[in-house]
């Protein structure tokens, strides 16, 4: 007999014992996913109460594109030109770190592009300045909503590993464990018989 997540199935001592162990294998599975998806869901969980960073990164965007709007129609096209020649590049520096086998992305300015100077106007340097500070709290937000995406994969993933294993593949291996013990039953029974009767006729009852 044939069990869809087992396998052909012989109805042996030998390979009773084989699917006992594989079903004690397969919860301490089921147990340590469990314990996995709730660590993650719990780290998930403390993420999302950061979403609110968005909305104050998308109000603070709008303030700072303001403030560069005034900034322009004070300074002029040739002091904002000044101002990016003595920018330099903006360096960010990415790593992970690992969470249950997931990668979580983290990122570190390690070079500012803009340098104050006093040859520079007071209104384009604060202007400037509020840039770089949105820039600073935007790379958190990017990093914050890849490690949500990533952690919300894995969470699903996990639990579609819990389901299968709760749900078909352990009750499977059972189902098919319980037909071998019912199949082993009837044979012993009938050797049992077979034996009776064989004393029977030996003693001519």
């Amino acid at each position: 007999m044939a069990f869809r997540a087992v396998g052909r199935v012989a109805p042996t001592k030998g390979f009773l014992i084989k699917l006992r162990k594989r079903v004690e294998f397969f919860k301490m599975g089921a147990e340590t996913l469990e314990m996995k998806r709730d660590k993650l869901i719990k780290e998930l969980s403390a993420l999302q109460g950061r979403l609110i960073e968005r909305k104050e990164l998308d109000k603070e965007m709008m303030e700072v594109y303001e403030q560069l709007k005034v900034a322009y129609a004070i300074a002029g096209v040739e002091e904002m030109r000044k101002a990016a020649l003595l920018s330099q590049p903006f360096l960010v520096k990415v790593k992970t770190t690992s969470l249950m086998g997931v990668e979580i992305p983290g990122a570190q300015i390690v070079q500012k592009g803009f340098k104050p100077s006093p040859s520079i106007q007071a209104p384009l340097i604060s202007a400037l300045d509020g840039l770089q500070r949105m820039m600073d709290r935007l790379i958190d937000v990017v990093m914050l909503e890849a490690a949500l995406e990533r952690l919300a994969i894995e969470v699903a993933d996990t639990m579609r590993r819990v389901n299968t294993l709760r749900k078909v593949i352990i009750p499977e291996h059972e189902r098919a464990i319980k037909y071998i013990e019912e199949r082993l039953e009837e044979e012993s029974l009938e050797d049992f018989l077979r034996i009776k009767k064989y004393r029977m006729l030996k003693r001519g009852v």
